[in-house]
């Protein structure tokens, strides 16, 4: 519960103190995959990025998401005729990262290259919908359970968002990192961490963006 009211007030502070100026403010939706340690899965993952322009160089905000991976484990096997059939265990998870985030970026390399290299540090917390089902052996049939999960989350991401042209207000983008999610219930705990690689684009809101530095 400290940990939740921490984040929380973390996310309520970022979101006051830049809505109270008129910062440049830009908006990333993002598709991509990761990796979770304990299933030894990879699953899809939506995020939203919004950010708030402090200048060219620093950057603001909150990004929320979902992500959801499948897996399976064999338990068994029954013969079943005169063939041998798997008895399977299903599991689905179901996460929901809520991070406040900070993002350092170079842009003195769009002028020339039409790229603005990344750094995204993200600190948060989620929750884990774990829906999975135990059949019954000796029969078809199968009992049905849902737990939830929740824990710290961090993560740290490296990118780069590509400008088509000086007429576009799209931006393309590109990144992967690392995100640490242990996520417990209880005495339970299942480590989600993993690498993550997304693609997306970035769109402004609101004010025009900051003056852009010149290159050397």
């Amino acid at each position: 519960m400290k940990n939740i009211i921490f984040i929380s007030f973390i996310l309520l502070t970022i979101f006051i103190s830049t809505n109270a100026f008129p910062y440049a403010k830009t908006l990333d939706g993002k598709l991509g995959t990761g990796y979770a340690q304990d299933p030894e899965k990879f699953g899809w993952q939506l995020n939203f990025l919004w950010l708030a322009d402090l200048d060219p160089f620093f950057a603001l905000g909150f990004e929320p998401g979902i992500y959801w991976a499948r897996w399976e484990r064999k338990l068994s096997s029954e013969e079943v005729g005169e063939v041998s059939a798997n008895v399977k265990a299903d599991s689905n998870a179901y996460i929901i990262p809520v991070l406040a985030a900070a993002q350092i970026r170079l842009p003195n390399m769009e002028s020339k290259f039409h790229i603005i290299p990344y750094l995204t540090l993200g600190l948060g917390y989620s929750f884990m919908i774990l829906h999975y089902t135990i059949p019954d052996h000796g029969t078809e049939s199968s009992e049905t359970k849902t737990k939830l999960f929740h824990g710290l989350t961090w993560q740290l991401i490296l990118g780069m968002s590509y400008n088509p042209g000086h007429s576009s207000k799209i931006r393309f983008i590109a990144e992967t990192g690392y995100r640490s999610a242990k996520l417990s219930k209880g005495n339970l705990e299942i480590d989600m961490s993993g690498i993550v690689i997304n693609i997306g684009v970035k769109y402004p809101l609101g004010f025009s963006e900051p003056e852009k530095p010149t290159a050397d």
